[in-house]
């Protein structure tokens, strides 16, 4: 329907699986948006429960969290537990709580503040094939760059080889990428009536930069069930002097989702992709696998349930095998985006 409706599913998704599709929602309706996902990972596991604002509302911060909630996941087995709110609209298990197990499925349930009851469609835990091999390989790509002039820049493609096992396969690629920043801090300066002014600082010079996915990648495995799939791209990343100043670590965690889980990520990587400006379409409203059981009312949204495998690897500035050039920042490095001075257990 609207972007705001995909920008929703964007930004609160990313940490799990999800489901198709109605049409035709009310404009000014508030919806349920529901973000979780258990694993064959230990816990804690985690829900996030926010409300939709009617799309010709105008507002920086457009969703609300959902605070207050009762919210309940259970298995096939018989075992449940009740989640937490450990901050607002964020629900958990506790650490010693319920642990994914292969072949079982869950439900999550769900009692809002005012009383509205969701449940979700069930969900199997189903296994997934490691990653054998993750790689990476640089190629040029012509752009224009702000004053309409083509140019070349290199992109660094970070490919994956999976063994597929002989049946129905569906799957979700994640990732986390972190890289170190040098940055010159002692050459920090102000403005000061038009005039830069030195105003030296005293820290910071190195951080690391981590970010979370920023796309949809899925696959099933309808050309190569049974054998390999090879040469998948997981992602693309621009290469920059900020990104590559020294080297660049990601780490990618595959997920084998549902049939329902796969074709909702589908449509939706297919919307965004697809939703090129105003005058397209409007995408239709994608609705996850969360119904309300009195109204029959759809949450956007989806709860998944999925096995987990991770692979990761660092690529180093010299492997490139193109020039980067020094990175250039007079500032402390903790201003930059998502920054820590906090060296990572891995680097």
């Amino acid at each position: 329907m609207k972007e705001a409706v995909i920008l929703c599913i964007i930004l609160l998704l990313m940490g799990s699986c999800i489901d198709p599709l109605d049409l035709d929602i009310d404009d000014q309706a508030e919806q349920l948006v529901v973000d979780g996902m258990i694993t064959n990972e230990p816990g804690p596991y985690t829900v996030r429960l926010s409300r939709s604002k009617p799309y010709d509302t105008y507002a920086d911060n457009w969703d609300a969290v959902e605070t207050g909630a009762s919210v309940i996941l259970s298995d096939d087995q018989g075992n449940q537990e009740t989640l937490t709110e450990a901050a607002p609209g964020l629900y958990q298990t506790s650490e010693a709580g319920m642990l994914g197990q292969l072949g079982y499925t869950y439900t999550l349930s769900i009692r809002t503040k005012s009383g509205q009851i969701y449940t979700s469609a069930p969900e199997t835990l189903r296994p997934v094939p490691p990653i054998d091999s993750l790689y990476f390989e640089v190629r040029p790509q012509q752009i224009l760059n702000e004053t309409d002039v083509e140019e070349t820049i290199y992109m660094v493609d970070v490919l994956a080889d999976v063994p597929d096992p002989a049946e129905k396969n569906y799957y979700l690629w994640q990732w986390q990428s972190t890289f170190q920043v040098n940055t010159q801090p002692w050459d920090y300066t102000e403005k000061i009536r038009g005039v830069r002014v030195p105003r030296p600082k005293d820290c910071c010079e190195v951080c690391w930069v981590t970010s979370p996915t920023g796309s949809v990648n899925v696959q099933d495995d309808r050309l190569i069930n049974g054998g390999k799939l090879s040469r998948h791209v997981v992602t693309q990343i621009p290469v920059t002097e900020q990104a590559f100043g020294t080297r660049y670590h990601l780490e990618v965690k595959q997920f084998s989702v549902s049939e329902a889980a796969y074709d909702y990520w589908r449509i939706l990587k297919a919307q965004i992709e697809n939703g090129g400006s105003i005058q397209d379409p409007p995408p239709a409203t994608i609705i996850g696998n969360i119904t309300n059981t009195a109204t029959g009312e759809r949450a956007l949204g989806f709860f998944g349930a999925s096995a987990v495998t991770r692979r990761s690897l660092f690529i180093r500035r010299e492997d490139l095998g193109v020039r980067v050039g020094p990175y250039v920042f007079p500032d402390d490095c903790r201003v930059i985006t998502n920054s820590t001075t906090e060296r990572p257990v891995f680097w």
